[in-house]
């Protein structure tokens, strides 16, 4: 594989992950009405990346670039319809995916394989942050990781699912697979490693803060780099799974942050410009946090019964009981609260 090639690809992973880090702090996205995030959600989207390569494997190169190429084009539309007037966004997608049709009826592989890698990078960024500003939380990344850091491992190394693919797709239009090079042995990485390469520096940032999001990313591209360099080098001459390094160390990664805070930032506090969760190092002692809590006012018209969750110093949930009160006040804070009394 060309070391040129591979060099590229790394820095193509960077800047991808640093672009959708910046469309993260600039851009909000409309968020669909789809409730919150739940592990049924999660469940789907694991069977919908497993299913993917094996459904397209069973349909017609024609109807595999239609529909690839319909997907791509609603994709690119979305991401660019909050920075840009909508009949603008829909004429740029629509003229893109036009151009790629083009270069494939020209047969100029070398013009397919850039506009569907730009269409695909568009995408990628568009869907990580429609992801991350619908609620997925840090917790749901992992789980999503370390399934699919299973399913790769197989699919990659213990079956011929993913060979079969890449040879399938390889050269055409709108393939799901972000390529630098054509021919047997392309240097390309696939669209469902792309989408975790980019999603868990999102997901840090909004959770965590801008040290855990700076760590993520620098992760994710250390992960392809030393691939790359592996390549490079000879030791590697065939597809490897890539979420067999980058999954494990998403969930460390959850694991630390998790632990070391003790819960992360929603969508909400988030946009509000709330700080992240301190280390729990940092956080309040438990006499104090009960201190406090004990010697705040109650406020005024709230029925008698209710029960308060207190966070330094104020009320961030109410509740008919303990239980209640720490759920409502869950939605609001990133840390356990302190349920005192009824009022």
């Amino acid at each position: 594989m060309s070391g040129i090639a591979l060099v590229a690809l790394s820095c193509c992973v960077a800047l991808l992950v640093a672009g959708a880090g910046v469309y993260l702090a600039r851009v909000r996205m409309p968020r669909p009405p789809v409730g919150v995030y739940v592990p049924a959600d999660i469940a789907v989207l694991c069977v919908g990346v497993v299913l993917a390569p094996l459904i397209y494997a069973h349909l017609p190169g024609a109807a595999d670039s239609a529909l690839f190429g319909l997907v791509l084009c609603l994709a690119v539309q979305f991401t660019l319809a909050p920075v840009l007037p909508n009949l603008w966004a829909w004429c740029l997608a629509l003229a893109a995916t036009g151009v790629t049709v083009a270069f494939t009826l020209s047969g100029s592989d070398a013009g397919v394989r850039a506009c569907t890698d730009v269409l695909l990078a568009v995408a990628v960024v568009g869907v990580t942050n429609l992801w991350v500003q619908s609620g997925m939380r840090s917790a749901h990344v992992a789980a999503l990781a370390g399934v699919l850091t299973c399913y790769d491992l197989v699919a990659t190394t213990l079956t011929q699912v993913t060979e079969h693919f890449v040879t399938q797709v390889r050269g055409r239009p709108f393939a799901p697979l972000l390529a630098l090079t054509g021919g047997h042995a392309p240097v390309a990485v696939g669209l469902g490693d792309l989408l975790l390469l980019v999603l868990f520096p999102l997901v840090a940032a909004k959770a965590y803060g801008r040290t855990a999001a700076i760590l993520a990313g620098v992760v994710a591209v250390v992960v392809t780099s030393a691939i790359s360099a592996l390549f490079a080098a000879g030791a590697l001459s065939s597809g490897f799974p890539l979420l067999t390094a980058l999954g494990p160390l998403i969930v460390a990664q959850h694991i630390v942050w998790s632990r070391r805070t003790g819960g992360e930032r929603t969508v909400v506090a988030w946009r509000d410009g709330a700080a992240p969760p301190a280390s729990r190092r940092e956080s309040p002692e438990p006499e104090s946090q009960a201190g406090a809590a004990l010697a705040l006012a109650v406020p005024e018209g709230l029925p008698a019964g209710t029960w308060l969750a207190v966070r330094d110093g104020r009320v961030v949930g109410t509740g008919d009981s303990p239980g209640l009160a720490r759920r409502n006040a869950g939605t609001r804070t990133t840390a356990v609260p302190y349920v005192v009394r009824q009022v």
